[in-house]
């Protein structure tokens, strides 16, 4: 079985510490979606929590099946002018899909087969990486304007660089945001892909945004503005009461603050070491989404800080692999992917522990590779795959140096 596996992920250049993170992730990730569903067992069917099990591990599956095949696979040149195009496109279109389907709040962020549902928005965050580390990363030499030319040529090709290079990215973001809040309401997955987009830009080393910066930041702030204002004209009832829970956690008990009521319970009689595995009271009826996004309640109850603290260990070297990277690879478009999927796992942790332990508006962001849901863990695996092949050529390429 050891062989079995180092086969699997032999590659040269590999960072086997992400794989390792990856693994313990997934299978901590499978037995407390197990613990947490049995709550549920007496509605759903004794074999609710089983099912739940075994259907996460299919995904976890895929989603290692992809990793590996991205880990060995992906070339930078695959992402280029024309195939980022295209990626975008696909998702676009996946996303306006979502359309046809409708959960019982209101949004339309899945796309229903059968038993199965796919969130388009979760593989879009991935497009969007791939599609601004390009459009950040490598257009800019596509517009390189020649020096002994007359000033009206000069003048029409820095009209073209900039809408290359600053305006269509741009717009491409934003049809995206407006698809996500405005069409699906679905502002949870919505913001996390807007502040990745937002960082990729700012974090861009490429001196030609430069001067840009300054003015998408007031932009941006104008943007946050007129979003507040008009909270109430874009968001649903029950996202409007996700708000005010936060503000008064205990002002809507039976209401809107159940879940986070019951939320911090769960956190407050978890302690160092929790009541114990399987032993969570909460998620008998309390925390009605006890293994998807508030599963982190259920981790805490039942193992305490200590077991908080084993999965967020690895995300958390994750995270910094990626940054770690990323900081010492030159080449632009691939430091932005790295930055990107760093930033992909930072802001669903971010977000998914501070809503569930109030910190923040509760936005029912998924922990990835943790919580149940396949889009999640298939697009996240994906990231890391990209990630990871070109981790292993950084690491080749080292060594090659080295060696001469």
């Amino acid at each position: 079985m050891i062989n079995l596996l180092k086969r699997i992920f032999k590659r040269r250049g590999v960072d086997k510490t992400v794989y390792f993170c990856v693994v313990i992730l997934t299978i901590y990730g499978i037995v407390m979606i197990g613990s947490a569903s049995v709550g549920q067992s007496a509605k759903m069917g004794p074999m609710y929590a089983s099912m739940n099990m075994i259907k996460q591990a299919i995904f976890v599956l895929g989603g290692f099946a992809a990793m590996i095949f991205l880990t060995r696979c992906f070339k930078k040149s695959w992402v280029n002018a024309n195939s980022t195009w295209i990626f975008y496109a696909i998702g676009l279109v996946l996303m306006l899909a979502c359309l046809f389907f409708e959960d019982g709040k209101g949004s339309h962020a899945w796309i229903r087969i059968g038993s199965f549902t796919i969130q388009p928005a979760e593989f879009m965050k991935v497009i969007m990486i791939l599609f601004l580390s390009f459009h950040f990363g490598e257009i800019e030499e596509y517009c390189q304007i020649p020096r002994n030319i007359t000033r009206q040529k000069k003048e029409e090709l820095q009209k073209r660089k900039l809408w290359y290079c600053i305006l269509r990215p741009i717009l491409a973001i934003f049809i995206a945001f407006f698809v996500g809040v405005f069409l699906q309401k679905d502002m949870g997955s919505s913001l996390i892909m807007a502040f990745i987009c937002m960082m990729l830009f700012f974090i861009t080393p490429r001196p030609y945004y430069t001067k840009y910066k300054k003015l998408a930041l007031i932009l941006l702030v104008i943007g946050f503005i007129l979003i507040l204002l008009s909270a109430t004209f874009i968001l649903k009832p029950y996202q409007l009461g996700r708000i005010y829970t936060w503000l008064n956690p205990l002002g809507d008990i039976e209401g809107d603050g159940w879940q986070l009521t019951n939320a911090l319970i769960a956190f407050a009689t978890g302690g160092l070491f929790g009541k114990g595995f399987g032993s969570s009271t909460q998620k008998y009826g309390y925390i009605p989404e006890s293994h998807n996004d508030f599963i982190v309640a259920i981790i805490y109850e039942e193992l305490g800080l200590v077991g908080f603290m084993l999965f967020l260990i690895p995300y958390v070297i994750i995270i910094y692999k990626m940054f770690h990277y990323a900081l010492r690879i030159k080449d632009t478009k691939s430091k932005l992917i790295l930055y990107g999927v760093g930033l992909y796992f930072f802001t669903h942790l971010l977000v998914n522990v501070g809503g569930v332990s109030g910190f923040i508006p509760m936005t029912g962001v998924p922990l990835l590779l943790i919580s149940s849901g396949g889009s999640s863990t298939l697009a996240a695996m994906m990231g890391l795959g990209i990630a990871q092949s070109i981790i292993a050529k950084y690491n080749r390429d080292l060594l090659k140096e080295q060696m001469e």
